[in-house]
Order: structure tokens, then C-alpha cells, then sequence
């Protein structure tokens, strides 16, 4: 009877310096938080939403008083916009651990737009008009028109939600991740 009772008070001891703040209980799972964050930060961006929009662009050049007729062009495109979170300010220090409450709050920037990609496979020219004294719309014409269409998305972008959806997303993100390391209350901030 008296060695069963030292076997469950050495147990329980046991039990106590593992659980212990400060005592090591917690190497084991610091040392996976650790090896996360480092694998988190490696990605360097965290592509998190991708939304692809149409865009239509109209140019109508009507001839100046020395140019005879005018010319009419309307392009279509496809552009990929991809938003999410720019890892590079993100760090350790970044995740703040609670052990007593088994908590962890984890700052991260907002979603900002990572890339926008127009293919030129997915560019067509829908309508083309040129009166006869007067030239077609050169490729420089065409490609300055494009630039301006991908300056006009990326100003749209705001109103599209993509970056809302994108933290939204992080947010779903992080707590799954510091989930499934077992923390019961996972607070995702954003800087």
C-alpha cells in the first residue's frame, strides 16, 4: 500500500512540473508553435482569396479639326487578382501565448492585393471602326489603352470586397491552424 501510494504521488508530481508554467511542460508544444510561425513566415505571402473580373475598355478618338473621320475601338480582358496577407512583417513576436489560460492572440497585418494578372490570351478586340482617311490603333495604343484598364481595376479594388474577404479569410486561417495545436481561444488582431 505504502509504495502504490509513493508510485501516485510521484505520478502527480510529475503531473504538476509538466503543467507548471516555466517548468518545461509546455517545450514540446512551444517547439511546434515555433516550427508553425517559422513555417508561416517562410511563405513570405499568404494567397488567401482569388477573384477574376472582366473588364471592358472603349476608346473613341474622333479627329481634330486636321483629321478627316474617326476611330473607335472596344477591347475586352480578364484580369486575376490575388489578395491576401504580406508575410514579411510577420514574426514571433507576432503571437502572444497565454499557457495558464491556454490562449493564444495573434497580430497580423491587414490583406493587401498581392497580384493582378491580365493574360494576354484572355485580351480581345470586340470592336474595331477606323474611317478611311485615318490609321488603325497602333500596339503602343492598344497597350497604353490596357494600362489603363488595370489602373482603373486596381482603383476598383476597394469596392470589389476582395481585401474584407481576404481578412476574413486570415482570420478563419489562424485560428485554424493555432486550433489544431490545442489552444482552446484563438483572438485573431490585425495591425
Amino acid at each position: 500500500m505504502r509504495k502504490m501510494l509513493h508510485t501516485v504521488f510521484l505520478a502527480l508530481l510529475g503531473v504538476i512540473l509538466l503543467t507548471a508554467p516555466g517548468c518545461g511542460g509546455h517545450s514540446a508544444v512551444e517547439e511546434t508553435v515555433q516550427r508553425e510561425i517559422e513555417a508561416i513566415t517562410a511563405m513570405k505571402q499568404l494567397s488567401l482569396v482569388e477573384y477574376r473580373v472582366s473588364k471592358i475598355i472603349k476608346a473613341d478618338d474622333e479627329g481634330a479639326w486636321y483629321k478627316l473621320g474617326d476611330r473607335k475601338i472596344l477591347l475586352s480582358c480578364t484580369a486575376y487578382l490575388k489578395a491576401g496577407i504580406d508575410l514579411a512583417t510577420f514574426g514571433p513576436d507576432d503571437v502572444d501565448i497565454d499557457w495558464t489560460g491556454n490562449r493564444v492572440t495573434v497580430t497580423i497585418p491587414h490583406a493587401t492585393l498581392l497580384s493582378l494578372d491580365m493574360p494576354a490570351s484572355e485580351i480581345r478586340e470586340e470592336y474595331d471602326h477606323v474611317t478611311m482617311f485615318r490609321h488603325s490603333f497602333s500596339a503602343e495604343e492598344r497597350n497604353a489603352l490596357l494600362r489603363q484598364g488595370e489602373k482603373q481595376i486596381r482603383s476598383s479594388v476597394p469596392s470589389l470586397g476582395i481585401l474584407e474577404k481576404a481578412d476574413e479569410n486570415a482570420r478563419r486561417f489562424f485560428a485554424s491552424v493555432f486550433g489544431k495545436m490545442g489552444f482552446e481561444t484563438v483572438e485573431v488582431v490585425f495591425r
